[in-house]
């Protein structure tokens, strides 16, 4: 029986958009949905997007990597930050966003 072997100098490695790694109905979506449609204002979280000063994390994506971390049973920020940079559905919910570092 013959092996299958991988290659990783090839040029098309990964696909194109991180989207063909999170299937349609993976449950990724429904938290990502499902904090978009909070008012964060109404549960306690002000915002203010013409605050003066460095740039802070958008509160949403915040809020969207706490709860969809908790779903794992993580709540430490260094497991949370470690996830934004190696796991699929965490970098796809952040958009590329890798607080922390």
């Amino acid at each position: 029986m013959a092996y299958r072997y991988g290659n990783r100098h090839q040029m098309t490695l990964l696909p194109k958009s991180i989207e063909d790694y999170v299937r349609a109905d993976d449950p990724v979506r429904v938290y990502d949905a499902f904090i978009d449609a909070v008012d964060l204002e109404k549960v306690g979280i002000q915002t203010d997007p013409r605050k003066v000063g460095n740039a802070e994390y958008d509160p949403k994506a915040m809020l969207k990597l706490f709860v969809y971390g908790c779903s794992y049973g993580w709540k430490s920020s260094r497991k949370l930050e470690r996830a934004t940079h190696h796991n699929v559905s965490f970098m796809w919910l952040m958009g590329g966003l890798t607080p922390g570092s």
